[in-house]
């Protein structure tokens, strides 16, 4: 990894916006938890554009990292390859996210390539930019030989208000009652989130106490 000696572990967030910054021009807002003793990756995705009628596409998103080691002086890269659907890999749902992403090996920013399906066909996006809404938490930033198997907490699937509200203005009844069903499901999980969360804090306390 360009010769440091450090890297991102254990299970730590990121935030990627990716997309031209051309009105009309589709944004693909990606939030992902990585953890790293698996390589893998999973959250979710909101695909929007200021279309009529508006895009709006959420997913599920599951996949993997690979570190793409090149010789000195060029820079290593890591490889994000995943794909996504409504409720997860674990669903019946067919797939209709798809997306690679190149980016340098402290994650900042790099280019990516995806995919979605409109409901009718395939539409594929090329060699967009992708750029870290927030840095790599500091506290992931740790010897390879501390490197302690953490467990792998479920994704949280935000609920998104403007979807909804663009529903409604719409009118689109099916796209309402999908919508409807997922903050249903999102508001009864409440409780467990809250569970998740105070685990989370105690998690954080501990280790701002080290």
């Amino acid at each position: 990894m360009s010769g440091s000696t450090t890297s991102p572990v254990g299970l730590f967030p990121l935030s990627y916006r990716i997309g031209n910054p051309i009105p009309g021009a589709p944004s693909l807002a990606l939030d992902l938890l990585v953890y790293t003793p698996e390589q893998t990756v999973r959250g979710t995705s909101v695909i929007t554009q200021t279309t009529n009628p508006p895009l709006i596409l959420e997913s599920d998103v599951w996949g993997q990292y690979t570190y793409l080691t090149v010789l000195p002086p060029s820079e290593s890269k890591i490889l994000i390859t995943a794909q996504g659907n409504q409720g997860g890999r674990s669903s019946n749902s067919i797939v209709t996210f798809k997306i690679q992403l190149v980016v340098g090996d402290d994650w900042q920013s790099g280019i990516a390539n995806y995919q979605y399906y409109n409901g009718q066909y395939w539409v594929s996006i090329e060699n967009v930019p992708a750029h870290l809404v927030e840095p790599v938490p500091s506290y992931t930033l740790q010897s390879q030989q501390e490197t302690v198997p953490l467990p792998a907490y479920p994704p949280i699937h935000p609920l998104y208000a403007a979807p909804i509200h663009g529903a409604i203005a719409s009118g689109d009844l099916t796209q309402m009652k999908t919508l409807a069903s997922q903050a249903q499901q999102q508001l009864d999980q409440l409780p467990q989130l809250r569970s998740a969360l105070d685990a989370a804090k105690d998690e954080i306390g501990k280790l701002e106490r080290r």
